[in-house]
This record gives C-alpha cells, sequence and structure tokens, in this order.
C-alpha cells in the first residue's frame, strides 16, 4: 500500500506479484492473520492501517 502522488491518493498491490489490488484500494477492507483491518490515507501522508471496529 502506498501513496499514488505527493498530494495524496492510496493505492494497493499484492505483495507476492505488484499487481494492482483494487478490492482493497476501492473500499480499504484488509486481511491480516484473518482480522479485518481498515487501509487508508493517513492525514499528513503515509498509509495507516487500524482494526475494523
Amino acid at each position: 500500500m502506498g501513496n499514488t502522488h505527493l498530494s495524496g491518493g492510496f493505492q494497493a498491490v499484492h505483495a507476492d506479484d505488484g499487481s494492482p489490488c483494487p478490492q482493497v484500494t476501492d473500499d480499504g477492507r484488509v486481511l491480516i492473520d484473518g482480522i479485518e483491518y481498515r487501509a487508508d490515507e493517513a492525514r499528513f501522508g503515509g498509509i495507516v492501517i487500524q482494526p475494523d471496529p
């Protein structure tokens, strides 16, 4: 996951082959070790991943 531009934008890619992951890019839902998290842009750049309530 990363920013697409200096001014913002968010894109997720698959770790194994670097191909785009549109599902995560579109809705921000991420599964890590079977637990659902939400990924999105941080306020001042970067990406934040938080547990989904």
